[in-house]
């Protein structure tokens, strides 16, 4: 599962943060049900574009961004130098601890995952959930097929569903957006 981005593609995805940050990622980051205390989990942190938002609003809590990619965690780092509340994670075959975190979040990030690698990863990002801990995720909504595989798995691991929606995104066109709780 190992990839590292081109220096063109993270070139490109600095210009859509600076120049539609506010209306795609700061969206979604301030939908994520934080009150500024929880322990909450990027997973697919990327160059940190919705953790930059995220951060800001964890006054007394703490974010882990997660990647595969190296290069994508020093981007990730260079976004979110100025915060003291963040650590950052290389996944290979990490194993996250079980019941660590409040709020685990992903954005555009599931659909790019194997089906093999997501009867892994699910149970992973499920397991690390606090009891009635959120995993929140918005993928393209046009990946119908992965996007019922990614809620099937959820829900065979002991997330209930609290929320869904379609959302119209800036660049990257429809999108779903689902929150489901820990039992």
């Amino acid at each position: 599962m190992k990839y590292e981005p081109t220096h063109l593609e993270i070139f490109l995805t600095r210009i859509v943060f600076f120049l539609c940050g506010k209306p795609v990622y700061r969206t979604f980051a301030d939908r994520l049900p934080l009150d500024g205390g929880e322990q909450v989990l990027d997973f697919g942190c990327g160059m940190g574009t919705v953790a930059y938002y995220a951060a800001k609003k964890l006054t007394h809590g703490h974010l882990t961004c997660l990647d595969i990619s190296e290069r994508w965690l020093n981007a990730c780092r260079k976004t979110l130098r100025g915060y003291g509340n963040i650590s950052f994670l290389l996944w290979e075959s990490l194993q996250l601890a079980n019941e660590s975190f409040d709020v685990v979040y992903c954005h555009f990030v599931l659909h790019d995952i194997s089906e093999s690698e997501l009867e892994r990863v699910i149970p992973e990002l499920a397991g690390c959930l606090k009891p009635g801990g959120v995993l929140v995720f918005r993928e393209p909504f046009n990946e119908t097929n992965k996007i019922s595989l990614i809620k099937r798995l959820v829900e065979q691991n002991r997330l209930i569903s609290k929320d869904s929606r379609i959302t119209d995104i800036p660049v990257m066109g429809n999108a779903l957006e689902c929150v489901y709780i820990k039992k």
